[in-house]
């Protein structure tokens, strides 16, 4: 087959055929749909080309594999389309979202005494992992409003040797200035990490703002049908992809093959995904800002958004995502309960991003291990409800919507 030139391809055809980028070749023909490859080891012609193998390279320069643990063909297709459509050096993926977090904490080089400052308003069990493993071992954990005016400030008088943040903040979708914090980050001498799961490409290439190392929880908006789980880490390092992959395959953090084939068939419809989700998502918060048992609607497609301006210069496509929040009147668990007790569409889910549109209750989910003090802190009221909306028809959730909520 002949050498593909996609350097000048949109991300939406780069999603389609990314699966081409492999550069692995049969002369019985190449399948349109990569094989998924189940083995747990591959065999060899003799010692010296399994010897070779350990090194990742085949003698033709093709890919070589071993042992499962160290990488397998559909995580490798997968790690390439990534690695384009963020416009990294390189891409690792992770059994979990949670498992590529921990791993780009690793690669960052913190060691005791180093000190991390982080978003005060990120995803719960991430706050959760800096207590529980990285404190006990002698780093420092800060948490500040990343958002606030003073910004450059706080960054300065902390000196951190990690910065880590969310392009949007959940559940209450506040946006990062992300020029800022990289420019920022260089000038202190930290590495800056940012978990672009809520956005996607599709909206924000954080590498392309200045950022060293983008995450992804890719059992989000990437698969897109709540089907697979998995974590994606991208890097402007070769140097640190290596890390990466040393630690996925020391941790046994590996994606297995299936699930690397199902988050690869997802990124295909990822652009048409997000499109419809990020209009569907728009409209209904237009709707809920109107309707009187909502007091407030957190989305930044709204004009009322503190950082609507930013996210209409930051994210790309002039859309705003497809996650969005909003408060009850009634701020109380037993007013959230009986909203959500009473859909019919939308789904009580403790995810995000799928296909499907769903609800949570943060105070019992995302954010389960905060105190109500820590969350009040940082904006979730007993009232909040997150939504992550999804590609059916837009009326049909608004007419559940309008059902559930008090009359």
């Amino acid at each position: 087959m002949k050498e593909l030139d996609y350097s000048s391809w949109g991300l939406d055809t780069l999603l389609v055929h990314g699966n081409k980028l492999n550069s692995v070749s049969t002369s019985s023909g190449k399948p349109t749909v990569d094989p998924i490859s189940t083995s747990t080891t591959y065999l060899h012609s003799n010692l010296e080309t399994l010897d070779q193998a350990f090194s990742g390279i085949s003698p033709s320069g093709e890919p070589a594999y071993v042992y499962a643990r160290q990488g397998n063909p559909n995580a490798q297709a997968l790690e390439k389309v990534l690695a384009h459509a963020e416009k990294g050096a390189g891409a690792v993926v992770f059994s979990s979202g949670m498992a590529a977090i921990h791993a780009a904490f690793l690669a960052s080089g913190i060691t005791p005494g180093s000190k991390i400052l982080a978003a005060q308003d990120l995803y719960g069990p991430t706050i959760g992992m800096l207590r529980t493993i990285f404190v006990p071992i002698g780093v420092e954990v800060v948490l500040h409003d990343l958002c606030s005016a003073d910004m450059n400030e706080i960054v300065k008088a902390e000196q951190p040797d990690v910065i880590y943040l969310e392009t949007l903040s959940n559940p209450l979708t506040r946006v990062i200035d992300l020029d800022a914090i990289s420019t920022i980050a260089k000038e202190v001498g930290a590495v800056s990490i940012v978990d672009s799961t809520f956005t996607t490409p599709y909206l924000v290439k954080p590498i392309e703002h200045g950022f060293d190392i983008v995450i992804h929880s890719a059992t989000k908006y990437l698969g897109g049908h709540g089907d697979s789980t998995a974590g994606a880490v991208i890097s402007t390092s070769n140097n640190v992809a290596e890390q990466l992959h040393g630690y996925a395959t020391m941790l046994g953090a590996m994606l297995s093959p299936f699930d690397s084939y199902l988050i690869t068939r997802g990124l295909k419809t990822l652009a048409l995904r997000m499109e419809r989700q990020c209009n569907n998502a728009l409209e209904i918060s237009q709707f809920l800002q109107k309707n009187k048992a909502v007091e407030h609607v957190h989305y930044p497609g709204l004009s009322s958004h503190p950082q609507h301006d930013l996210a209409s210069r930051l994210l790309m496509n002039h859309r705003y995502g497809g996650l969005l929040a909003f408060e009850l009147k009634e701020q109380n668990r037993e007013a959230a309960f009986r909203f959500m007790d009473k859909l019919q569409l939308c789904l009580p889910a403790t995810t995000l991003g799928d296909v499907y549109s769903e609800v949570s209750y943060p105070p019992i989910s995302s954010h389960r291990n905060l105190t109500m003090s820590e969350r009040n802190k940082i904006g979730i009221t007993d009232g909040c409800i997150r939504l992550s909306v999804g590609i059916e028809n837009v009326n049909d959730i608004i007419q559940d919507l309008d059902q559930a909520l008090p009359g």
